[in-house]
């Protein structure tokens, strides 16, 4: 795995949640429909069991997502150890910046008054001198 694959898991792990999320929303509002149906049939067996089948749904889907937060601080608490051992401030600020706060270069470079070329290059330094940790090492996760 590259350093840029490797600062890149973060992004690409949040993003998933959020498509997750997005899909609980969805499984929310068919319960609440759900709900509503249940509430005005009598002896709505098969809709008890949709009902129960939604919920599930629900259910394991809100708990993989918790899984998938609880992996993604893990991730994020060790891309910023790995980002906070470069030796220039400058490096630490445009990767953070850039890979976990999802900032463009150009918008960096407005913050520290560089053209982008000159940001980015700083990105081509720092990902160089950046060290990832082996596949072995604990919290190290393939994306």
């Amino acid at each position: 795995m590259t350093a840029r694959e490797y600062l890149k898991q973060a992004v690409l792990m949040d993003a998933t949640i959020g498509r997750k999320i997005d899909r609980l929303g969805d499984l929310d509002a068919q319960l609440t429909r759900s709900t509503a149906v249940l509430s005005m049939t009598p002896g709505a067996g098969h809709n008890d069991r949709l009902f129960e089948e939604r919920m599930a749904r629900f259910l394991a889907l809100r708990e993989e997502i918790n899984r998938d937060i609880d992996r993604l601080v893990d991730l994020k608490e060790e891309i910023h150890r790995v980002i906070d051992a470069l030796p220039e401030e400058k490096y630490r600020y445009v990767l953070e910046e850039h890979y976990l706060n999802r900032i463009s270069f150009g918008q960096i470079a407005d913050v520290l008054g560089y053209h982008p070329r000159s940001v980015k290059k700083i990105e081509e330094r720092a990902i160089r001198l950046l060290k990832i940790p082996s596949e072995g090492t604990k919290g190290h996760r393939k994306a």
